[in-house]
């Protein structure tokens, strides 16, 4: 966002969405791809013994992981495309009120 953004406009929630679009959830969409790529340990993996104990845990906090990238994501994608968008319309429509106009 521009350093000198210091006051609610549409302008500035514009910026909020595209920062939101454009550089945090791709953030999320990287890390959710990352856990994907790594839902399984090449062979030997944690061997026998080890499957049984580190495999599940790894198991469990890999699905934590991804459970809570995908919720994350849903928000800030619920954020940009949602609350913040209808806050940038209403904002518009609020000035467009405000504004006084004299009849010729």
């Amino acid at each position: 966002m521009k350093p000198d953004t210091r006051y609610i406009t549409p302008a500035a929630i514009g910026e909020v969405r595209q920062v939101l679009r454009d550089d945090l959830i791709p953030i999320f969409d990287e890390v959710r791809q990352i856990l994907g790529e790594n839902e399984s340990i090449d062979f030997p993996g944690w061997g026998l013994l080890g499957e049984w104990t580190i495999g599940a845990l790894y198991s469990s906090l890999l699905d934590t992981l991804q459970r809570d990238a995908d919720a994350a994501r849903s928000v800030l994608a619920g954020w940009e495309d949602g609350a913040l968008k209808y806050a940038q319309q209403n904002w518009i429509a609020a000035e467009d009120a405000a504004v006084q106009r004299v009849k010729p």
